[in-house]
């Protein structure tokens, strides 16, 4: 009994310490959720209370896997958004530069105001956009939000290419990644309804159109 209290203390360390590998999902073979698979393992709320309170650490990396495959995809969207704001950015700082025009004045020729604002209008819809996507995402349907979020991405570039060379070659990017957005506010909401109505009211509205 002694040597076995030994042992525990290192080979729980020893288990805490390797690293994760996409085989150790095929130890579930049903949909059932189970602690041993971290793509199926959803613990109530109380596995989560003992999950903070100290549980093992592989129950808490496997938990913590299967929770990051549910907001990868948001995630990555959401880096490439910040990504293309970064330059939008930079592309104002060299029209400053080529036409010399410093902070904070924001007056120039027509092809650096066009510039300008692009780039301010762009900044202007981009936390709306980050916040439906990740309320699409986490309460609709991650893939669906991610593509329409990397619609929604090329369509601030080819407004923002569109609009440094002409203004009315922004009506049509503009008018797309608009549409995009209020597709996102329609699955987030969709999203949400379901989520309160499952969770509060006890009425699943999905199972009721598959009956």
């Amino acid at each position: 009994m002694g040597n076995g209290s030994a042992l525990y203390g290192p080979l729980k360390h020893l288990l805490a310490s390797l690293p994760m590998r996409a085989e150790l999902r095929s130890c579930c073979t049903t949909e059932v959720a189970s602690p041993c698979c971290p793509h199926h393992f959803q613990p109530t709320r109380q596995q989560g209370l003992d999950l903070a309170r100290g549980a093992p650490a592989w129950e808490i990396r496997f938990y913590s896997v299967a929770m990051l495959e549910q907001i990868h995809l948001l995630a990555a969207v959401t880096v490439l958004g910040v990504l293309e704001q970064a330059y939008f950015f930079l592309q104002v700082i060299h029209a400053r530069r080529k036409f010399g025009i410093s902070p904070p004045n924001i007056s120039g020729p027509p092809e650096f105001e066009r510039i300008f604002r692009a780039q301010v209008n762009s900044s202007e819809y981009f936390p709306i956009f980050v916040a439906l996507l990740w309320q699409a995402g986490l309460f609709f349907h991650q893939g669906l939000a991610a593509a329409l979020g990397l619609l929604y991405l090329y369509s601030r570039y080819c407004y923002f290419m569109g609009y440094r060379a002409s203004s009315s070659d922004r009506l049509t990017p503009i008018y797309f990644s608009t549409g995009v957005l209020w597709v996102l506010i329609a699955a987030a909401t969709l999203g949400l309804l379901h989520f309160f109505l499952s969770h509060y009211v006890g009425l699943n509205v999905l199972r009721l159109i598959a009956a």
